[in-house]
């Protein structure tokens, strides 16, 4: 069982004025780091000039041409019987830079649908809130407790007598359900660094 010192003792008292202040019944641990986690979604670019394409790789006579009705149907051409193939991605990472990572027809049958596309992280970092944790696993009379400033320095309190360990991946679960897979501390000389990460 961890064991209070006066300092925890004061800071502890704190912490109750700041509750009552603010009529906070939980305490969520938050950051205010951004953090960007490996969820990526695409984002349109915009579309793109194939004529610029086939002039920078075969020399400046060469055009886009569409010689069939969809979006598979260009080709770069010289003349008729000059024709050379056309790669839309290369086409987009020419316009875009290496930003642009795919290159998709939104409509097959519509050949001028092609579209450029990035991709973007998402934060799948979210604060996690350890007090329903506490009364889920061991009582509506804990409450989530910071006993020492670190990271580690939680627990679920009744009373200073009557604490109990807590877990901090399991209140990502209950907040988040299975799609929280890990539970992470930022900083863990910053106890409200902690960040459920989600799937």
């Amino acid at each position: 069982m961890l064991k209070m010192t006066p300092k925890d003792k004061g800071r502890g008292s704190m912490l109750k004025k700041i509750f009552r202040l603010f009529g906070v019944a939980t305490f969520l641990i938050a950051s205010g780091h951004s953090v960007q986690a490996t969820t990526y979604k695409d984002v349109t670019l915009g579309g793109v000039n194939l004529t610029a394409y086939c002039s920078k790789i075969y020399g400046y006579y060469f055009k886009a041409k569409l010689i069939q009705n969809h979006a598979g149907g260009w080709t770069c051409e010289k003349t008729a019987g000059n024709r050379r193939p056309i790669s839309v991605k290369k086409a987009c990472i020419l316009q875009y830079g290496h930003r642009a990572y795919k290159a998709k027809a939104l409509n097959w049958t519509d050949p001028t649908s092609w579209r450029c596309f990035a991709r973007q992280a998402i934060p799948t970092m979210t604060g996690v809130n350890l007090t329903p944790w506490c009364q889920k696993t061991f009582g509506s009379a804990f409450k989530a407790r910071l006993v020492q400033n670190h990271a580690g320095g939680w627990t679920c309190e009744q009373s200073s007598g009557n604490r109990r360990p807590i877990s901090v991946i399991a209140a990502c679960r209950l907040q988040h359900g299975s799609r929280a897979y890990k539970a992470t501390a930022l900083n863990w000389n910053d106890p409200y660094s902690w960040k459920c990460l989600v799937r």
